[in-house]
Parts: C-alpha cells; structure tokens; sequence
C-alpha cells in the first residue's frame, strides 16, 4: 500500500457513466374519431405525435349510418382505434365497429365534454375532438356490456319504466279525485278487482267523468300489469342463475336489487379494489383540497356512475335500519345515534357495495342472511314468481323450491 492509507478507507473507484443521448420522439399515433347521431355520423383521423400537434388527415363528415360499415371498411384498416363518445346507440354502433375488425372504444361523456371544450359545435369537430381526447390519455373509458349483461340492462330499464309508469297512473287517480273534493278511501286498493266499481259509487259522476275515470284505471292495470311481468322475470332469473341467487344472501339485497347490481357490475374483475366498486356506485365521498389548507373537506357524496342502482342500495340500507336484526343493522343504529340517519343509511349501503365485491370476488363476506330470514327472504320471491310458474320450473311446490334454495344457498356459503 504505498499510499500509506488503510486498504478499507479508500474511495471507491467511480463508475463509468455513458453520455445520454437526445430524447426518443414519441411516436407518430393515428385515431379514428367517430360522432354518431340517430341517423347520421362523422367520422374523421386525427395523425400526430401528441394531441397538441395532432392534425386531421381525413374526414367524412354526415353520412347516413347506414353507411358506417362501408366507409370504415374503405378509410381504416383492420385493428385501427375508433373512438366514439357514449350516447344512448354508443354501445350498438360499438358492436358494428367491432364486426369490421376496428378497435372500438367509448369514452365517457362528462370527461369528453371537459377536457375538449371548443367554440365551434360541428360534427366535424366533434369528431377531431374525440381522436385528440384519445391521444391526451386522460379520458375515461366505459365498459362494454356482453350480451347477457346488456339483455339484463333492458330487462332492469323496462322494469323501472313500468314501476314510473304505474305510480304516475295512480297519482293521476288520486288527483283526479282530489279535483273533485274527494278523499281517498283508507280501503281502497286500485290493484283490486272492484277497485273500478269502488270508484264510481264515490259519487253521482258525468258521462264523461265516467270515461275519464275508466280510463285511468284502465292505464293503471296496464302498467301494473307489465311491471309485475317484469318483476316475475326478474325473479326466476334470479332464482335460475347461481351467482344472481348467491346475492340475495346479503342483508338488504333481494331478488330486484340482486338483478339490478348484476346487470351493471357485469365482470367485477374490472374493479381492483371494493372501494373501487363503491365509487361506480357513487357512495364515497368527494374531496377537496387546496392551497395551504391542508385538511381534506368531505361536501358530500360524489353522485358519480350509476344512480339508479344506488338508490336501490339507499332503499335497501333503509330496509337494513327498520326491520333488520344482524351485526350490520346493529352497527348502522350506532352510527345513525351518533351523526344522523342520512350518514348512517349511505354507510350501510356503502358496506352492502363492498360485500357484493367480495361475494362476486368468491370470497365468504361477513353480512349474510340467516337461515330464517333468508328463507322468508325466498318465500317472498317465490310468491312474486308464482305458484304456476314454479311449477313449470319443475318444482311440486312453494316449499319444495324453497327448500332446494336454501340447501344450494347454505353449501355455496
């Protein structure tokens, strides 16, 4: 050691660092932007690097749709990207796309509306517009339902007509009669045989009261008729599908609510985390944050994804707080003392939202039913399917399909 230094204490010798050289430009993407009506469409190809410097290399502005599949097949090639926004035919003109061997991809309306605001509203810009959302990477992409689930939508979205239906028709009798300085009889029931007679011996009516009268009701049965139609098909898909069957365990899910988050979770293996799931329901809450302000303010829910299906979950939690008897319905009253019903019933159906994720998920979750409420959970849904019905099904009897429920409902848990 000639340096007279200990061999432990010398520098270490430095490593060769290579000269980095210029940047690699990104590469040069092409989009298809596709806007779409009822009856026309545009479609355009946005070429560029970023969605700064991204150009228009064609365009093919309102044709008819029924064009689509020729013009797609003549500009673009097989595996190009094509972008359209999601409308009410979105997913329908997806599935088109998708038979021409293009890529389709929809993208959300609220983050297309936002991050691609303009002063000029053609189709023609809107068509640029979409490809150059695709291109920043920031737009949000929504699920393309298979085709049980977008069967099962139609099914839930017909049901939901029919119930807005029925009551609207029923309001109108009420209010008719109220026009008339009548009260409503506390025994009356319009779904009853004799509910039309009941009402014409209210009072000595006109002729054309009498029509008027006859009528409503005759458009009140038609639309209790067809919900109830519906809720009989809903249950028996319910009570026919294992997986559907397995959601009525939960507390507060039964065969509509089952039905409803089926149809529009579709594959749960698109949500990572059960929050993630909460949060398509739109049951977290948002937060704010800014400046030197550091503590993170909670104005309230989010209200984003499916509202439909969260007010299901909301009635359901409310069932869970007044006739429930479990450990969650014990521990939605404790929170419900402390900061309020409105706090407690969105934290129990947040909790519903993140039990349906780990029963979906194959998982045992902690707020099932018991074995006596659950069989009146089905005796209830056996009568809504009926006793005919069932035995079509090739049951002998209400009990007979109760107790295989029960027995495949237990060995599954």
């Amino acid at each position: 050691n000639t340096s007279g230094k200990d061999p432990a204490m010398r520098t270490p010798p430095q490593e060769t660092v290579e000269p980095v050289g210029p940047e690699r430009e990104p590469e040069v993407m092409r989009v298809v932007g596709l806007d779409v009506h009822p009856t026309l469409f545009t479609v355009a190809e946005v070429v560029g690097r970023n969605a700064q410097e991204a150009k228009a290399s064609w365009v093919v502005d309102r044709r008819p749709l029924d064009q689509l599949e020729q013009v797609l097949r003549k500009r673009t090639q097989p595996g190009d990207t094509v972008v359209l926004e999601a409308t009410g035919n979105a997913f329908a003109v997806a599935a088109r796309v998708a038979q021409c061997e293009r890529r389709a991809v929809v993208l959300n309306s609220d983050s297309v509306s936002d991050l691609g605001r303009k002063y000029c509203g053609t189709d023609k810009e809107d068509a640029l517009k979409l490809g150059r959302v695709w291109l920043t990477g920031l737009a949000k992409v929504v699920w393309q339902p298979d085709g049980r689930t977008a069967d099962y939508r139609h099914i839930f979205f017909a049901y939901q007509n029919a119930v807005c239906d029925a009551v609207r028709a029923r309001n109108r009798i009420w209010a008719f009669l109220d026009a008339h300085c009548l009260k409503r009889p506390r025994t009356l029931r319009l779904d009853q045989p004799e509910a039309l007679t009941a009402l014409l011996r209210l009072r000595s009516w006109s002729e054309v009261e009498q029509e008027i009268l006859v009528e409503l009701v005759s458009v009140y049965d038609a639309a209790t008729t067809r919900r109830h139609t519906l809720e009989t098909r809903i249950a028996k898909i319910v009570t026919t599908d294992k997986t559907l069957l397995r959601l009525t365990r939960l507390t507060g899910v039964r065969h509509v609510v089952a039905f409803a988050l089926f149809a529009f979770i579709g594959d749960v293996h698109r949500f990572k985390t059960p929050k993630s799931l909460a949060a398509y329901f739109g049951l977290t809450p948002s937060v704010l944050e800014s400046g030197q302000n550091r503590r993170l303010r909670s104005p309230g829910l989010s209200h984003t994804g499916r509202s439909d299906v969260r007010a299901l979950l909301v009635q359901g939690a409310q069932s869970v707080l007044r006739y429930g008897t479990g450990p969650l319905t014990k521990w939605g009253v404790q929170l419900k003392m402390r900061r309020g019903t409105n706090v407690a019933v969105i934290a129990v159906a947040r909790k519903m939202a993140v039990q349906v994720w780990y029963l979906l998920m194959g998982y045992v979750p902690d707020l099932l039913e018991v074995t006596e409420t659950l069989r009146l959970k089905l005796h209830r849904i056996a009568a809504v399917i009926g006793l005919k019905n069932i035995q079509d099904l090739g049951y002998t009897s209400i009990k007979a399909f109760e107790d295989e429920k029960i027995a495949l409902l237990t060995k599954t848990a």
